[in-house]
């Protein structure tokens, strides 16, 4: 079921912060395109060492049993 709008969006001009600069270019690994927008997936962030894939895994679980906690 659509949710009633009350009034249409509207710009208001100078309160929409845009991106400031450029990204830098990334490690490119996959591209789509969805109509006119092109979407590239890159893999800068990917974490590759032993230490720092723990590290994750660690912050993973720790994150995950704080949100049972606060279910129960």
């Amino acid at each position: 079921m659509a949710v009633p709008q009350e009034k249409a969006h509207t710009h208001i001009l100078g309160r929409d912060a845009g991106m400031q600069g450029k990204l830098p270019p990334g490690n490119v690994v996959e591209t789509y395109t969805f109509g006119q927008t092109k979407v590239s997936i890159c893999d800068d962030f990917v974490v590759r060492s032993p230490g720092e894939i723990q590290k994750i895994i660690r912050e993973m679980h720790l994150v995950g049993w704080e949100i049972l906690r606060e279910d129960s």
